[in-house]
């Protein structure tokens, strides 16, 4: 691996979500509280939201169109099958898959000097089809968190570069 990272600030894409919610007795509670937090239309109110597996949360925006679409998620599936018992610390999670959410992107480069890192992240943008050779990632998480890297996340994630590639570039820590 190189000595760069390209990071890209505030690109939608579609991953899952997870709040810790508040019921620590039974899955019936979780159920309840979860109906509670839809019919206050407050999702965000007392929670942390964060993108399933980040442990810094991920989340760049929490606004009205973000609760709308985790809210119509949880309402097309049995809110039941989203809840899940967390036996280490004895509360339930609720996760929502495929949500877009904005998020800063990052990708380790192969690149060992600056210059070649540049020309690395040029050769990228003109070569969608390399995008598979990098494992793409949501900054600081840990895991592969993004659903899907289409054509459209591509595009947008071109067009940053194309205002300042070198800005983009971020040397390892």
């Amino acid at each position: 691996m190189g000595n760069f990272i390209l990071k890209i600030q505030n690109i939608d894409v579609h991953a899952n979500l997870e709040v810790r919610l508040k019921s620590r007795t039974t899955k019936e509670e979780a159920n309840k509280e979860v109906e509670r937090m839809i019919d206050k239309r407050k999702i965000f109110e007392g929670y942390e939201w964060k993108i399933e597996g980040c442990e810094q949360g991920g989340i760049n925006r929490f606004d009205d169109k973000l609760a709308d679409d985790v809210i119509e998620r949880i309402e097309q599936e049995e809110t039941d099958e989203n809840i899940f018992w967390d036996g280490f610390t004895a509360h339930y999670d609720l996760n929502v898959g495929h949500i877009s959410v904005n998020t800063n992107l990052e990708v380790q480069l192969k690149s060992e000097k600056r210059e070649d890192a540049i020309a690395e992240v040029k050769k990228l943008c003109a070569d969608k089809t390399s995008f598979e050779n990098y494992e793409w990632k949501i900054e600081d998480c840990d895991e592969d968190n993004i659903n899907d890297l289409n054509e459209t996340v591509k595009n947008k994630i071109i067009e940053t570069i194309d205002k300042d590639p070198d800005a983009c570039i971020k040397v390892c820590a």
